[in-house]
């Protein structure tokens, strides 16, 4: 039995959540910046970290815990060609929060069943 089953899964996820953190917050803060792109994170698929193989045959994709940071095409909001809003960044800052919680609850909940083993051994 393998009580950290999955919790490994996890761990590209809550780095993924935590890269686009620090990239949301780096939009929030360059909102009075002029020229500036919003940006936004993605898994770098070119070299494929979300794909699976179907047959025991094909390529196994690299496991790549890299992301990709791009500029998010949108409409132009001020003269200055800053195209952040901080209204859109705040909710996905707290949709990433979300997220995360949900990624660290699923992790911190294999290290209670170690402690539920620990617990169960003593007795």
């Amino acid at each position: 039995m393998d009580i950290f089953k999955g919790a490994d899964k996890v761990i590209p996820f809550l780095n993924y959540a935590w890269k686009r953190h620090k990239v949301i917050l780096s939009n929030i803060a360059n909102s009075d910046t002029p020229n500036y792109r919003t940006k936004d994170v993605a898994f770098n698929l070119e070299e494929g970290g979300n794909l699976k193989t179907t047959q025991p045959r094909h390529i196994k994709p690299a496991a790549s815990g890299d992301f990709k940071v791009f500029e998010v095409r949108k409409r132009l909001v001020g003269n200055d060609l800053n195209d952040v809003s901080v209204e859109e960044e705040m909710a996905k800052l707290s949709q990433n929060r979300i997220a995360y919680e949900v990624y660290m609850r699923f992790a911190t909940g294999s290290l209670e069943k170690l402690n539920n083993v620990i617990r169960e051994g003593r007795q």
